[in-house]
């Protein structure tokens, strides 16, 4: 079986489009990244912590997302509804 991928630069491209073609207040949520992904952890391991981040986004995280210890001190994110990990 022969694959096909397309090059970095369509790739890029694809996604560029995808970002600029959202409103402003989801740009940033669309595509989790390594920094929001540590945010996302970062808030669901201190819930009580109002100074991580942003109340919006706190909350969002909170909707959509879980943390599963893996093994004793390490953690991984979950997505709430399908229950598979973020990266």
């Amino acid at each position: 079986m022969k694959y096909t991928f397309i090059s970095k630069t369509t790739f890029e491209n694809l996604v560029n489009t995808y970002l600029n073609n959202l409103p402003e207040c989801k740009y940033h949520k669309a595509l989790v990244n390594l920094e929001l992904l540590s945010t996302i952890k970062s808030v669901l391991l201190d819930l009580k912590n109002v100074n991580i981040c942003d109340k919006n986004i706190r909350e969002w995280v909170r909707k959509w997302f879980y943390i599963e210890e893996i093994v004793p001190g390490d953690y991984r994110v979950m997505v709430l509804t399908t229950r598979k990990p973020v990266l």
